[in-house]
């Protein structure tokens, strides 16, 4: 829709806008003059929430949407109803007991009310005394107390009003809240703000000792709770370790593991001990066998030369033994160069203890022959000793496995006690949190709780709050205006009607022959509003002047049959056909209007013509005007006239006869200047395409208030393809102030 389409229809408007305007101007001051002064006081309240930490009965850490939850909670308990109705019967108690000091002056007509005749202001008074000091909520059940609400909304002193005037809100993001109270008084506005303050702190010391009373019996099951715990898992470990026979897991563990190594270090040596007497028993073997084969009864030992050296060489080898040994072990026997060590050492300590023992020596040092059943004796000897190291061998393995066995289960008896040690501190470290906060609750028990304090105190203010009677007015007027103009916009906006020049050729396409503006007048003085004028008039006709411009259009292009059609019916056709003969007439132009529109024959009955185009026919004659005249009616503008139908539900191929007037039309030409047709509307009638065939133009005329549809797309898609005869289309009905857009 176009800007300045609708600047121009706010301007038609511009009257009744400014009357919205002015209405709800005058509205609003006579509103506004009703309204009483106001006093505002404001009290402020420190809360504490963002500089220091209170005991807590669990941990807690400080955030700021923490911080946030606590300010709101703060708030909607201050603005809470049972905190309201505190400073509403501090109030009503106030006004009862110093009635020429009372904030609120009851009105004439609210004494006259039931609820403040029936009421006796002593019973009222000590039952107001008592909620109060049990900071208990007046209860509407109780007819008692009932009426002592009533008789509180006579004072406007209920909670409703109370909440209404107030206002409850955190200053900024600081720690302190603001509470504002605006009334006709100024002394009760300052009241109200001091009172809330201090009542609230007084709910809020309560409602903390409840909960600080409730903390210390529930703290006090969770102790006994954890103590039972505890206790139940050191029971547990000492009856694991009594089953068990264990005293100190650590202890009977080190022990063990001494025993395993003392073992070890005696297996070691007896297993050399055993290599030491395999090796010589070998020896011995050899020895027997050699002598055996050779048929000898004694022989020869071998021998080192000097038994004492010997001895004292044997004696350095076992402590070199030794000492590589405590190593061995120390490395947890794995050192394979100290185990390879010992094993030389071992077999030099063999070959001494073999030769020491094969035989003996003489007094000057050589060797005595030793026969062969000392040998075998000597063997046997050193056999026995092997089988009894090898058993001791045995033995000692055995034990050593016996105690490795032993770890092996201590490990998992370890495990087990270290687990319940575990659930014995856990037990224990819990039992003590608990206890720690039972205390904590019970130092806070009987202290004075909250961190509310009042840093700001209310005083009566001096001036009335500012009225705003201005600013309601003015935003009256400018919202009056604003809504008159936006309806005003709205119906223009769901009005689809063509309204505009402009917008008809952007909608159809269709070539624009010429504009008429809506005009108001009776069929009877069509007549009289073309042809009745002033010569010395100044020319300000646009009706008149609109036809003009048509007229020459028609004048100009040279044709001189019309045919008139619209896309519906009520779109200014018969008017318009009459308008231009009574115009053309003007200029001396003769006009013959045909009414061809058998579906309504308005234009017959609008000019009282005779209804018989139906009935004409030449029955074989040739044409003659003579023959006509009788068939033509005449109308008070002198060379128009009419040739009138009766109309009916047929088209003009039913109707009209073979030789029906329609042929002779180029024959009337020679009376006539210009021959006007009426047909149907084309949306639901075929009249004009069967009429098209005997005009030289068609004209299409609509009306701007008309909207278009579907089948008004279907008769300017016919106006389109019949171009060599459509000369243009009439736009009728259009507003004055639209022509120009």
């Amino acid at each position: 829709m176009e800007f300045a389409y609708l600047f121009k229809v706010l301007m038609r408007r511009k009257w009744i806008i400014l009357a919205c305007t002015v209405v709800a101007l005058v509205a609003a001051y006579f509103f506004t003059k009703k309204i009483k002064h106001t006093y505002k006081s404001v009290a402020q309240l420190s809360t504490g929430f963002t500089v220091i930490q209170d005991l807590k009965l669990s941990d807690e850490n400080f955030s700021l949407p923490q911080i946030d939850v606590k300010f709101n909670n703060a708030i909607e308990n201050i603005t809470s109803p049972k905190v309201l109705s505190l400073v509403s019967y501090r109030m009503m108690i106030h006004d009862l007991e110093n009635p020429k000091e009372a904030f609120t002056a009851v009105k004439e007509e609210d004494k006259q009310k039931d609820s403040f005749k029936k009421t006796d202001q002593k019973k009222l008074l000590t039952l107001l005394k008592q909620k109060l000091e049990g900071a208990v909520q007046l209860s509407p059940s109780v007819p008692e107390e009932k009426d002592a609400i009533a008789f509180l909304e006579v004072y406007d002193y209920d909670i409703g009003t109370i909440k209404n005037n107030l206002n409850v809100a955190r200053y900024q993001r600081t720690d302190y809240i603001n509470i504002d109270y605006v009334s006709q008084n100024p002394k009760l506005s300052a009241y109200a703000v001091n009172t809330l303050c201090q009542e609230f702190k007084r709910f809020y010391g309560l409602d903390q000792r409840e909960r600080s009373d409730v903390s210390v019996v529930s703290l006090d099951s969770l102790v006994k709770q954890k103590k039972a715990i505890f206790d139940q898992k050191i029971q547990q470990k000492n009856q694991f370790m009594s089953s068990e026979g264990v005293l100190d897991v650590g202890l009977e563990g080190s022990n063990k593991l001494g025993q395993v190594g003392t073992f070890e270090s005696q297996l070691i040596e007896e297993k050399a001990n055993q290599s030491n007497l395999s090796y010589q028993v070998a020896q011995l073997t050899k020895l027997i066998d050699a002598a055996k084969a050779k048929g000898m009864t004694s022989v020869i030992a071998p021998t080192t030369g000097n038994s004492g050296i010997g001895n004292a060489e044997y004696m350095k080898l076992r402590k070199q033994y030794n000492s590589l040994n405590a190593q061995y072990i120390a490395s947890g026997s794995s050192d394979a160069e100290i185990k390879r060590k010992m094993d030389e050492i071992s077999q030099k300590m063999q070959k001494i203890d073999l030769a020491d023992n094969s035989g003996g020596v003489t007094q000057d040092g050589g060797a005595a022959p030793v026969t062969i059943d000392q040998l075998i004796q000597r063997r046997v000897g050193l056999e026995g000793q092997l089988k009894a190291t090898t058993q001791k061998i045995s033995s000692i393995q055995s034990k050593i496995s016996q105690l490795n066995g032993g770890l092996t289960g201590m490990a998992a008896k370890s495990a087990n006690i270290e687990q319940l040690d575990k659930e014995i501190e856990m037990a224990s470290a819990e039992y003590k949190e608990a206890t720690q906060r039972y205390n904590l609750a019970l130092n806070m028990t009987g202290a004075t709780p909250g961190v509310f304090k009042q840093t700001m105190f209310g005083e009566p203010a001096l001036l009335p709050e500012p009225s705003r009677k201005f600013m309601i007015m003015a935003i009256s007027g400018i919202t009056a205006l604003i809504i008159s103009c936006l309806i005003i916009i709205g119906k223009e906006f769901f009005d689809n009607s063509v309204k505009t020049p402009s917008a008809f050729q952007r909608l159809t396409g269709l070539p624009l022959l010429g504009v008429v503006n809506w005009v108001k007048f009776q069929q009877s003085n069509v007549l009289e509003k073309i042809t009745l004028f002033n010569e010395k008039e100044v020319r300000h006709n646009l009706f008149r002047e609109l036809l003009r411009k048509l007229r020459y259009e028609l004048e100009s292009n040279g044709k001189r049959i019309y045919l008139f059609t619209s896309t519906e019916p009520q779109q200014g056709k018969t008017t318009l056909i009459q308008s231009l003969a009574y115009s053309l007439s003007l200029s001396k132009k003769r006009v013959l209007i045909i009414d061809t529109n058998f579906c309504n024959n308005d234009l017959t009955k609008a000019t009282n013509a005779n209804p018989v185009l139906e009935k004409f026919s030449l029955n074989g004659k040739p044409f003659s005007f003579e023959d006509l005249k009788s068939f033509i009616s005449k109308t008070n503008a002198e060379g128009v006239d009419v040739i009138g139908c009766e109309g009916g539900d047929y088209t003009p191929s039913e109707i009209l006869p073979k030789n029906h007037l329609l042929n002779y039309l180029d024959q009337l030409r020679e009376e006539y200047d210009f021959i006007f047709l009426e047909g149907a509307p084309l949306n639901g009638f075929t009249d004009t395409k069967e009429l098209i065939k005997y005009a030289d133009g068609l004209i299409a005329v609509f009306s701007a208030e008309a909207t278009f549809s579907a089948a008004d797309k279907e008769s300017i898609a016919f106006l389109n393809e019949n171009r060599e005869k459509f000369i243009g289309a009439v736009l009728n009905k259009v507003q004055e102030d639209n022509l120009a857009l």
